[in-house]
């Protein structure tokens, strides 16, 4: 006889597996733009590798409040909203969704291809914007008059320019990033804040998304970890510190 703890049980845990896929699956064997934005390597590789994927209850709340943001907000034209990108840095060559799909994906090509996905490009007087939309539980700190995008949001945006332009064609200057807030209080809801900036040349970008992408390809192919990089992220922010600090193996794997 099926009891009701039975049902409670079995959708539970079909929900957490689907929570895991949500976060891991398409990228763990992949470079993601989100991959090489983020100052050590090292962090990013155990993130592929541990069974985790250090995963936290922070990282499914952004999962969600990001997904529905995404949805339902869409503010260039539907040609121009959720732009795939996905651009092979050995072969310096763009593929359509279509062809990146075909690609199996334990196929080793896929760590000679830089994906991406732009949320909306827009064109004002000429001129072309990426835009990105960012939840935050600091929307204060944003819509201070003195107020910048994180330098990794901005880093991502330049990232999307090379891709973008590399994938399209087009050339965009300038970067939007959209704060929205994900405070349940009252009074911070929906009180978004758009920020713009000027974006970098495309070859000084480009240099650093190939030379980090070649860092995680050569981890991922023969099981290496990348050198330890001491940054801001090793102060509390990083999931995997105490296992860093500790972790003296050659190969991970091992």
């Amino acid at each position: 006889m099926l009891k009701l703890e039975d049902i409670s049980n079995q959708v539970y845990f079909a929900f957490r597996k689907a929570q895991v896929e949500a976060m891991k699956t398409e990228r763990l064997g992949i470079i993601h733009v989100s991959d090489i934005i983020k100052p050590c390597m090292r962090n990013v590789i155990y993130k592929k590798i541990l069974p985790d994927n250090g995963m936290s209850t922070e990282d499914f709340k952004s999962l969600y409040i990001g997904q529905a943001v995404h949805s339902n907000s869409m503010i260039a034209k539907p040609e121009h909203h959720e732009i795939f990108l996905a651009y092979n840095y050995v072969k310096d060559k763009p593929l359509t969704k279509e062809e990146a799909l075909k690609i199996p994906l334990e196929d080793p090509e896929h760590l000679d291809i830089i994906y991406g996905s732009i949320d909306d490009l827009v064109e004002i007087d000429g001129k072309w914007i990426i835009c990105d939309k960012k939840t935050t539980g600091s929307i204060d700190y944003f819509q201070r008059s003195t107020a910048k995008p994180s330098d990794s949001h901005i880093d991502q945006i330049n990232r999307y320019r090379v891709l973008l332009k590399k994938c399209y064609g087009i050339d965009a200057e300038f970067g939007c990033v959209i704060y929205i807030s994900n405070s349940i209080e009252k009074d911070k809801r929906d009180i978004p804040v758009a920020l713009s900036f000027k974006l970098k040349p495309i070859e000084e970008t480009l240099t650093d998304m190939v030379e980090k992408a070649r860092i995680i390809k050569k981890s991922l192919s023969d099981c290496t970890l990348p050198e330890r990089t001491k940054c801001y992220l090793c102060d509390g922010m990083c999931p995997y510190a105490s296992k860093c600090f500790g972790d003296n193996r050659k190969k991970w794997n091992e």
